[in-house]
């Protein structure tokens, strides 16, 4: 979307919270219609399906206008003919101006309370379907005076999980192996079978036992090879995973029945 803000209320002028509008463009591309067809060109043209028009008001965000692209220009041509039959019936007192034509730039009114019949200029837009007013749908949150904003806020990871979760039952299935195969493997070294890897560790269940071709393919000390937990999880996910495997298939064939040493 593209997001376009409202002229500020910080208490310039008078009365200036009875009215909200923004300007589309800061000046004409040819004619006001040429102009509002440019703008939703554009928009088309980067991809935006929406308008976001904000009123800021303080710490308050008072309009969020999400106004579809396509109904840019007409809601823009439904205020500039209100606006004119509202000056041609005498209505907007010494209000002399188009609202939907503010000098050269093509304007969308959010609010205009100067007089008891002006607001039919915005209604125009509320009423027109697919607007939204997302202010209305949203909790408001204070904000400070410090209007940055830290857009990487770090997480309370503190919350995540919770305490004393309930066991549960679960169904799997999975391929039965010989333990005395896995045995066989731990026997015959007491370092990580990887070439140039040299891991060990004095204590039992350090090491793993990795079926090279899937244990599907076989349960055997020859399709087995001895990994530390590093090496492991390289077998199965590291990019060089397929070379890395045949390499160590290479290696545990000297444990088939009949292999040269």
């Amino acid at each position: 979307m593209r997001v376009r803000l409202c002229w500020r209320r910080e208490g310039r002028k008078p009365g200036e919270r009875k009215y909200s509008a923004a300007q589309l463009r800061a000046r004409l591309r040819g004619d006001w219609e040429d102009t509002l067809r440019y703008i939703v060109s554009r928009d088309q043209d980067h991809g935006n399906t929406h308008n976001l028009i904000v009123q800021r008001d303080g710490a308050t965000i008072v309009y969020a206008a999400l106004i579809p692209r396509n109904a840019l220009m007409p809601i823009w041509l439904r205020q500039r003919d209100v606006s004119a039959e509202l000056r041609q019936r005498g209505l907007m007192g010494r209000i002399t101006k188009n609202h939907a034509e503010n000098g050269s730039s093509p304007t969308i009114w959010l609010q205009d309370d100067r007089t008891p019949d002006a607001h039919e200029v915005a209604d125009a837009l509320w009423s027109w379907p697919g607007v939204l007013d997302l202010a209305k749908l949203m909790p408001q949150s204070p904000v400070s005076d410090d209007d940055t904003f830290d857009d990487c806020p770090a997480p309370d990871h503190s919350l995540l999980g919770s305490d004393g979760a309930a066991r549960r039952t679960v169904i799997r299935s999975e391929v039965k192996r010989d333990h005395r195969v896995r045995r066989a493997v731990l026997d015959r070294t007491t370092t990580c079978e990887r070439e140039g890897c040299t891991a060990v560790r004095d204590y039992v269940g350090f090491l793993d036992v990795h079926h090279i071709l899937g244990v599907e393919k076989g349960d055997r000390v020859w399709n087995c090879v001895a990994l530390c937990p590093n090496c492991h999880r390289d077998a199965h996910f590291a990019p060089d995973a397929d070379d890395l495997n045949q390499r160590m298939l290479e290696y545990a064939e000297q444990f088939k029945s009949g292999a040269s040493s």
